[in-house]
């Protein structure tokens, strides 16, 4: 996600809301690009910075959320846990132009095609691998739209694709530059069920505010995909990682 001098929150502090993509496209959605993860851009809002995270209570890891056996896409069996991680997961950490983004041998991408990354485990762990890497590719990749039409679903999908399409017309790039982006810091599950998956993730910015955005996930056609819905959960500022596990390359 990228963070301007141009917003402001209530606080006079640079707020990380703002983004020439979503602005242009009339959609006040956007990629939590530091992690690679979905987020909502818009004018900060602090009011709402010390509700409490979501607690494991909320999360429902049923034994049949293994690893998926390829179901489709011609993907290849990968090994990972059922059970929902109350720690980091490991993780080597690429960069996706400035954005790090997580890679397992055990949770996936199994397979890089150009800006695709797909083939994920049916796992909890796999739909937080493909959040972070799903979130930022379709943000900041060359050819997002492919990511777009193959790796996200939802009410906005098509708005999105159609919006920033025509906006690019007249703009050489509307992604975000290195120093602009926040990285990943930590998640914490909301619920998970074999067909989908809702995290909270927070990311770090160089000014140092913690952000933490919704983003949900559905297994369909043999991996995951990550919603692009009309009208985006808000985001809230968060004073600390209390209450999330904290995760992240930079």
């Amino acid at each position: 996600m990228s963070e301007r001098s141009s917003a402001r929150n209530d606080g006079g502090q640079s707020s990380p809301f703002s983004s020439r993509v979503w602005q242009a496209s009339g959609l006040f959605l956007a990629v939590l690009v530091v992690m690679g993860v979905v987020v909502v851009l818009t004018t900060g809002d602090r009011s709402s910075s010390n509700d409490a995270a979501p607690g494991p209570d909320a999360v429902s890891s049923s034994p049949s959320a293994s690893a998926s056996a390829g179901e489709g896409g011609g993907c290849p069996e990968l090994a990972a846990s059922g059970s929902v991680p109350r720690t980091a997961p490991p993780a080597e950490w690429q960069l996706v132009r400035s954005a790090a983004v997580p890679v397992s041998k055990e949770a996936g991408p199994a397979v890089v095609e150009g800006d695709v990354a797909r083939c994920y485990a049916h796992s909890p762990t796999g739909a937080l691998f493909a959040a972070a890497q799903i979130g930022t590719r379709y943000l900041v990749a060359d050819d997002w739209q492919t990511v777009v039409k193959e790796q996200t679903y939802g009410d906005g999908q098509q708005l999105l694709l159609e919006k920033r399409a025509e906006f690019e017309k007249s703009q050489p790039s509307v992604a975000p530059v290195p120093g602009e982006l926040g990285q990943i810091a930590g998640f914490q599950y909301v619920t998970y069920t074999p067909d989908t998956a809702v995290l909270q993730v927070v990311t770090r910015f160089g000014s140092g505010v913690l952000q933490a955005s919704t983003l949900t996930l559905r297994w369909h056609g043999g991996d995951w995909q990550l919603e692009i819905p009309a009208v985006s959960p808000p985001q809230r500022t968060v004073d600390d990682l209390s209450g999330y596990v904290p995760w992240g390359g930079v």
